[in-house]
């Protein structure tokens, strides 16, 4: 759950430089072929800069996930001594 964004943007970046290999292999008119290339590196670039933020929250997901386990255990032990 924590890894799952992560895991989606990383084939997402995958996906976008296979379409950037594919339009250099393309026999289009170079210009267009330039166009879209910058397209996709502009998009790709966006991706990047998700995937460096979703990096940067895991452990941040990490420390809420345990906080919530062990706010949960130590509310049940209270219950269970009361």
């Amino acid at each position: 759950m924590i890894y799952r964004k992560l895991k989606k943007l990383e084939e997402q970046k995958r996906d976008i430089q296979s379409l950037i290999i594919a339009a250099y292999q393309s026999s289009a008119d170079s210009e267009i072929i330039m166009f879209r290339i910058n397209d996709l590196q502009w998009d790709l670039g966006i991706v990047e800069k998700s995937i460096e933020e979703e990096r940067i929250m895991i452990p941040l997901k990490w420390g809420l996930a345990t906080f919530i386990v062990f706010s949960i255990g130590i509310i049940i032990y209270g219950l269970i001594l009361s």
